[in-house]
């Protein structure tokens, strides 16, 4: 079973799917650099992540998603709940969540392991998303 690692920093939107604003879309992209696995950069040197998340009331939230890189893409979901939070900077909040790899295509068919995930949310909605994640394939 091959080990893929990664860290990536993807960079995108958060969007509102609901007037409330607890049903929120996601999109980023990450430059994939050199010298990372070649299953990772087959058909291209960007991932793409798509994602809903879902918040609660006390700061936390579920996510559920898709990364798509050009062999395939992953599909993941929370492992438990993912917190966000107010920092210092007046116009930043930041955040963590662990997602936990549920298969995927491509190369990730049936894909396995976890992504850690630490990020910001600019007051203009801008995410940065730094990624650290060990998958196994089939």
């Amino acid at each position: 079973m091959p080990e893929l690692r990664y860290q990536l920093t993807f960079e995108g939107t958060v969007s509102p799917e609901d007037e409330m604003g607890s049903r929120m879309n996601i999109l980023s992209v990450a430059a994939i650099p050199p010298g990372l696995d070649a299953a990772l950069t087959q058909g291209g040197r960007s991932a793409t992540l798509s994602a809903t998340v879902e918040t609660d009331d006390y700061g936390g939230f579920t996510e559920t998603g898709e990364i798509s890189f050009g062999a395939g893409a992953i599909r993941y979901s929370t492992r438990g709940e993912g917190f966000i939070e107010d920092t210092e900077e007046e116009d930043i909040q930041q955040g963590c969540v662990i997602r936990q790899v549920d298969g995927g295509s491509g190369i990730f068919e049936n894909a396995t392991g976890y992504i850690v995930s630490t990020f910001t949310v600019s007051e203009d909605a801008v995410i940065r998303d730094s990624q650290s994640a060990v998958i196994f394939t089939m």
